[in-house]
């Protein structure tokens, strides 16, 4: 007798097309009602180079899924891979990048904000140099 389908999750109209069959086929369960995210909820993990699997060093953009065991959550990433993940671990995607947390998956968006950060301060005059030049 062979095993039943895999249930399948509701796919929320913001998800693209080609990824409409991963989004549902994803394993979990119902996202709880005490977490802090509901399915397609857009999440992002920022990716430290310190880490051990390529996912975490990299950092990646998604989509909530399901739910495994209390706190970890499964979802597919914005090219279709599935992913499993703490759920303290992600971020809502969108949000501001922070200019001194130094991750692998900001860096481009980071350095054009230290660029007008340090622009900023010249025109201002701002002391950079522990020994200014005399006058």
């Amino acid at each position: 007798m062979p095993a039943p389908p895999p249930p399948r999750h509701p796919v929320p109209d913001h998800i693209p097309d080609h990824l409409r069959e991963a989004f549902a086929t994803t394993r979990g369960r119902r996202v709880p009602d005490h977490c802090p995210y509901t399915l397609g909820t857009p999440v992002q993990l920022h990716g430290y180079g310190g880490e051990h699997t390529l996912m975490r060093q990299t950092g990646w953009r998604g989509w909530v899924v399901g739910c495994v065991g209390a706190t970890v959550l499964t979802g597919i990433t914005t090219d279709g891979t599935e992913w499993w993940e703490e759920w303290g671990r992600l971020h809502p995607d969108g949000q501001p990048v922070d200019m001194w947390a130094y991750c692998a998956c900001c860096r481009d968006e980071r350095r054009e904000l230290l660029r007008a950060y340090y622009a900023k301060q010249r025109a201002r005059g701002d002391q950079l140099d522990l020994f200014p030049a005399s006058p």
